[in-house]
């Protein structure tokens, strides 16, 4: 679409207000007129738009600048303005998020479905998840998954997910006949790349980072098919989560790995079923995670690394492991200067990192980022609310 187009030009500015009130918060017109190097006349009519539709709220006045004059009053992001539901979905057990328009976590639930079929397991947690939203009274922006396996988020198909026995499944197709809200369907590894890009990296749009994401797959006691570990590994560059050129960045083959495998790695699977109580188990499949990733972070250049997951959160542990019996994979990262970032207390990072997704995308500025098919402009996104507030009657 032309730049000189009056109808983009305004939806960009309106995106690009919105963006950086999310990202940076607690600024004032002054403020964002300066940083976004827009009239101030132009900002203040967009304030204006944002305060009328909802999304945008006043604050507390800011100290005065040295020459005086009345106090700027900081804006933010109203949570209420709408919410996006995240849903982290793995075999052996799910998390849910409801997320405020801000950001804000709303409600939160962790929960295992085992004995249903794949698609009574997602629509079961979905409609849990409606059944909560009864008391929050917001309306609802869009549903988000995070799924383990290769995924064509642009269409919402799952190409091949080995922990769900699925191969080219549409189940965006699946959702839209049964839920009218706009659906998102990403990698779990992805996913808490995106949550690491909002909060580890704080938007850094220049950074170059690996979001890992590590599991334990508890069913495997019961399920002699089911390895007991597995991860994933999220790919940052330039500040953007990389999909790779067939939808398979961060499905991840140790060095160990042979054709045919089913598995990650070679390790057998005897010994993968033991991570899960045996912690020699466990530090044999660190250490062959993580000697495999040596030459990768040395072509790449990361700046951090970041871990996630149960099988990963005892830091002093892990370290001394590494230290121990992988000492390349850290001389590699002093040597490149990549920072090694332990977050593993929050078993909702994928659930959260998928509605992050899509806030990343609502504040995204049209047709100058990368995004997917369910893009609106700021006047479908109102409309969309102003319905489910009235049929709903949300005030």
């Amino acid at each position: 679409m032309p730049a000189s187009n009056n109808v983009f030009q305004k939806n960009a500015n309106t995106s690009l207000v919105a963006q950086l009130i999310w990202r940076q918060g607690g600024l004032s017109r002054v403020d964002i007129s300066r940083l976004l190097q827009l009239n101030k006349s132009t900002v203040s009519n967009i304030i204006s738009y944002l305060m009328e539709i909802g999304l945008v709220s006043e604050g507390e006045r800011k100290d005065a600048t040295s020459l005086g004059g009345r106090k700027p009053i900081e804006l933010t992001i109203a949570r209420d303005f709408g919410c996006v539901f995240g849903f982290d979905l793995q075999p052996s057990h799910y998390r849910s998020v409801i997320m405020g328009a801000d950001g804000s976590i709303l409600w939160e639930v962790r929960g295992s479905k085992r004995q249903l079929s794949f698609e009574s397991f997602v629509c079961s947690v979905v409609d849990e998840a409606l059944n909560a939203h009864r008391g929050i009274q917001i309306p609802i922006l869009a549903l988000s998954f995070s799924i383990p396996g290769q995924i064509d988020a642009k269409n919402g198909v799952i190409i091949h997910s080995y922990p769900f026995a699925l191969k080219d499944y549409h189940l965006k197709d699946f959702l839209k006949a049964r839920y009218d809200y706009p659906i998102y369907i990403e990698n779990d590894a992805n996913c808490a790349a995106w949550l690491d890009l909002h909060s580890t990296l704080g938007f850094d749009f220049s950074s170059n980072a690996v979001s890992v994401v590590a599991d334990f797959h508890e069913e495997s006691k019961r399920n002699d098919s089911v390895i007991g570990i597995g991860a994933g590994f999220g790919v940052i560059i330039d500040g953007k989560v990389y999909h790779g050129s067939h939808n398979g960045a961060g499905e991840f083959c140790s060095i160990s790995w042979n054709r045919g495998n089913p598995n990650q790695s070679g390790l057998s699977t005897e010994l993968l079923k033991r991570t899960i109580d045996d912690r020699e188990a466990l530090a044999s499949w660190i250490v062959d995670t993580c000697v495999s990733l040596v030459p990768f972070m040395a072509i790449m250049d990361f700046d951090s690394i970041i871990l996630h997951g149960s099988p990963l959160s005892d830091e002093v542990w892990v370290r001394s492991v590494l230290e121990e019996k992988a000492s390349s994979f850290l001389g590699v990262l002093e040597k490149i200067g990549c920072s090694l970032i332990f977050e593993t207390q929050d078993e909702s990072v994928s659930a959260k990192g998928a509605a992050l997704m899509y806030l990343h995308e609502l504040y995204s500025i049209p047709d100058l980022e990368e995004g997917f098919s369910e893009r609106k402009s700021w006047r479908e996104v109102v409309e969309f609310l102003e319905d489910q507030r009235e049929l709903y009657m949300i005030r």
